[in-house]
Formats: C-alpha cells, sequence, structure tokens
C-alpha cells in the first residue's frame, strides 16, 4: 500500500503593516546607536594616541625610567611610589593640553556619521531653514534653556548631601574636567568647538535620520541619546532637557540657530561657573552666580507658561507620520519599537552604569565631553 504524502513548502506568514513598521524603526534606531557609539571608541582612541603622544614627547616616560634605573642602581626600588609620581608628571603635562586634544578628537571623529546623512549633514541640514525665527523669540528660547541650569545645579547638591556619608561625590569628575578645561583652548572646545559639533551630530545627524518617523519622535531620541553621550548622570538630566529645546529649534527654525543656542547657553554657564569659583566657598561671588541662575530659572519658568502655544503647536506639527505601510495606530507602534530596540536598551544601560561607576569610583576624567 503506498501513502500519497504531499509537501509543501513552507510559506513564512506574511508580517503585519505593523511589525514591518517596528522593524524599520528599529533598524534605524541600531544605525543610530552604533554610529554614536564607534563615534565614542574613535574618539576615546585618538584621544589615547594624542596623550601617548604628549608623555613621550614631554620627558614623562623617560623620567619614569630614569627614575626606575637610578632606583635599581641605588638597590631599592618602590615600584608604587614611582609609578604614581611618574603618572602625576604625565597628567600634569596632559591637563595643559586637553581642549586641543578634546578639540582635534571631536572634529577627527565627526565624519563617522556621514554614515547617518552623508553629505546632507554639511550642506542640506546646515542651510536648511524653515519658520523665521526673530531675535526676541530666540532670548525667550535662550533663557527657557539656561532656566533648566538651577535645576541642575540643585539636583547635584542634592544628590552630593546624600552621597556626602559615603564620600562620593555626584559632581566631581565633571568639576575636575571643567577645571582642567580652564586653558584658552579649553574654552575654546567649551564655547565653540563642542557645541558646534555636538549640533551637528544630535540635532544634524541623529534627529534628521530619525525625522522621518515625527519630529517629536526624532526630538525626543536625539535629546535621550545626547544626554546618555555626556555619562555623568547629574549632567545626562540637563543635557537631555537641554536637547529638547535645542531639538525644538532646530526643528521648527534651523539648526543655525540651535548651534548659536548652544555656544551661548555653554558660554555663559561657564561664566557662572567662573563667577561662582571667584569668591571661594560662601564668598558673594557664589551668591551672585545663585542669584542670576535663581533669575534665569524665574524668567524660564513664566515663558514656558506664557508661551505654551507654541509647543502644542510643535505637539500637532511633530505627531507621528503615517508613512507608507506604517499601521493604523502610528504612535503607539513607534514608542513600542523604540523601547524595545536592544541597542538602544543597552546603550542607555551601559552608560547610566558608566555613570553611576565614575561616582562610586572616580579615578579618572574622559576628555571630549562637554
Amino acid at each position: 500500500m503506498q501513502n500519497n504524502i504531499e509537501i509543501r513548502p513552507f510559506v513564512p506568514k506574511p508580517e503585519t503593516p505593523g511589525a514591518l513598521y517596528r522593524r524599520e524603526v528599529k533598524s534605524q534606531l541600531m544605525k543610530v546607536v552604533l554610529v554614536v557609539v564607534a563615534y565614542l571608541f574613535i574618539q576615546l582612541i585618538i584621544t589615547g594616541v594624542i596623550e601617548a603622544v604628549i608623555m613621550f614627547s614631554s620627558g614623562a616616560m623617560n623620567n619614569m625610567v630614569q627614575g626606575a634605573m637610578g632606583a635599581a642602581s641605588g638597590g631599592q626600588i618602590d615600584m608604587g611610589n614611582l609609578v604614581e609620581s611618574s603618572t602625576a608628571s604625565a597628567l600634569e603635562v596632559i591637563s595643559k593640553y586637553t581642549g586641543l586634544i578634546s578639540i582635534i578628537s571631536a572634529v577627527a571623529s565627526l565624519p563617522i556619521f556621514l554614515i547617518l546623512r552623508g553629505r546632507r549633514m554639511f550642506t542640506t541640514d546646515i542651510a536648511e531653514s524653515h519658520a523665521p525665527l526673530s531675535g526676541l523669540s530666540f532670548v525667550k528660547l535662550w533663557v527657557i534653556a539656561m532656566g533648566a541650569q538651577l535645576v541642575f545645579d540643585v539636583c547635584a547638591q542634592l544628590l552630593n548631601s546624600l552621597l556626602g556619608s559615603s564620600g562620593r561625590s555626584a559632581t566631581e569628575l565633571l568639576d575636575q574636567s571643567m577645571q582642567i578645561l580652564q586653558t584658552p583652548t579649553g574654552l575654546l572646545y567649551i564655547c565653540i568647538v563642542g557645541p558646534i559639533v555636538e549640533e551637528l551630530i544630535f540635532r544634524g545627524a541623529v534627529m534628521r535620520s530619525l525625522e522621518r518617523f515625527g519630529l517629536n519622535f526624532s526630538i525626543f531620541i536625539s535629546s535621550l541619546i545626547f544626554g546618555l553621550f555626556h555619562i555623568f548622570t547629574v549632567q545626562a538630566v540637563f543635557a537631555f532637557f537641554m536637547g529638547l529645546i535645542l531639538g525644538y529649534i532646530a526643528s521648527r527654525y534651523s539648526i543655525k540657530w540651535s548651534i548659536l543656542a548652544h555656544i551661548l547657553i555653554n558660554s555663559a554657564a561657564t561664566g557662572m561657573s567662573v563667577l561662582g569659583s571667584l569668591g571661594g566657598e560662601g564668598g558673594f561671588a557664589v551668591y551672585a552666580a545663585y542669584l542670576i541662575q535663581l533669575a534665569f530659572f524665574v524668567c524660564g519658568v513664566i515663558l514656558l507658561i506664557v508661551e505654551r502655544w507654541r509647543f502644542a503647536e510643535q505637539r500637532k506639527v511633530g505627531a507621528p507620520l503615517r508613512i507608507p505601510g506604517s499601521p493604523e495606530n502610528t504612535g503607539a507602534a513607534l514608542w513600542r519599537a523604540a523601547f524595545t530596540s536592544v541597542p538602544l536598551l543597552i546603550f542607555i544601560v551601559v552608560t547610566f552604569g558608566a555613570g553611576i561607576g565614575m561616582i562610586a569610583a572616580p579615578t579618572f576624567s574622559i576628555p571630549g565631553f562637554s
């Protein structure tokens, strides 16, 4: 007896529009996250190479070798003290060039983002303008962004108070980095080069590459990555909220305006930091800096209330887009895809964990983050 068995080829079940849409969103998010991570690695490699060259050219390594040889000839070698003193000498030399190193590493690593936008990153993204922006409206947006500085400082002080008993500080590494960058090239990086590079990256390459899924989505995700990019936990929160304002400016008006706003925010924050350090702890300059921050905060809150219609308009303009093949409920599918994206979740966990780790064991600083 012969059994006739019909063998049918396996035909995969067609994906629903929602599944196809989520896969497209996740694919683009993975690309964005991988490029940002690549940028960080390239930046760290360039920084390490330059620092090594400075150490050898400055004679710091040579002093260490000579110290070891001299100690060996005397019959006693305290390698612990030798390495510690040599490392301190090398770091002292490197700290003089931290600003220059940060500029070179940030600019030299920037071309990796051509993967996301191609030449449009340096042409269309910069030249494109949307609605005109008056000087008064620009000042209002800048004041709102500056108002977040007081929130950042208050949160930092509260966190430092909680960590006080453990001898840790939430802002120790940030303060060290800012002190090291108090050189002409360091200030050039913080106030000019850093803002330009970061705007080209986050309000340019990252935000524009996600823009087809909706402006609000692209602003939020680019701001989230921008905040996590800064690693220092408390500063990351401030950078996230600042990124929302800068993203609004870039999407509503032009990236040229967001670059100018970023430059003014960093310059004003640096100026207040310098002012606060002039009179020492508890001096008049400290109170003056806090009064300026308080004024920015109060004015920023008032402007947020008065100008709330602008942001209501942005919510309508920036709603998720119905691209071909997208599901009926685009918004739900979009945000579900974003926060189930494995690369994005890993990036969030790793960068947040790195920030916590730096608070727990602040033994080094990272040039190139402003």
